[in-house]
Formats: structure tokens, sequence, C-alpha cells
């Protein structure tokens, strides 16, 4: 059986404001000045990922959208694999 994993986001000041693991992370890149800006757009559902894109191509910067729970899996994986690494090493197998 598939173990489900529950997400709970935090803020930098300890308040949850989400818990789901369908929620998708934008990573920016080279668009600093503009955070007002994309927040506003973000927060009012303004445009879609692809306008979003488009926006930030004309901008000069990238921009990505990763599912968190794709994330989360990433790091389990790469936490296994760091635990069975150290085992061989230790086990010199």
């Amino acid at each position: 059986m598939k173990s489900r994993k529950l997400i709970i986001t935090v803020s930098s000041d300890d308040q949850i404001f989400d818990i789901d693991n369908k929620t998708k992370i934008y990573i920016f890149e080279n668009v600093n000045e503009y955070k007002d800006e994309l927040c506003d757009i973000l927060e009012e559902n303004k445009l879609s990922y692809l306008e979003i894109e488009s926006l930030i191509k004309s901008w000069g910067g990238k921009v990505d959208l990763v599912p968190i729970s794709l994330l989360v899996k990433n790091y389990l994986e790469k936490k296994w694999h760091q635990r069975v690494t150290l085992f061989f090493r230790v086990f010199k197998l």
C-alpha cells in the first residue's frame, strides 16, 4: 500500500497557511524587482501559467511550476538513497 503524505506549508513566522498535497510551487529566477507585481498577479489569479511564463520571459526571467508532491517525493527518495549509501559504506558492502 502506498503511503499518503500530509503536507503542511508554514510561513517564516510559523503560521500555517495551507494544508494540501496538491499545492504547486512557483519558482522564479531573475525577477526579484517584480516581486510585488508577481504577488498581486498570483493572489488575484489574473493570469494562466502560460501567460505568467510569457510575462516573466519578457522581463528576462524564468519560471517553473512544480507540484509540492514531486518535491517531497524527490526529497524522500534522496534521503532514502543517502541512508542506503551510508549503510553500504559502514558495512563495506
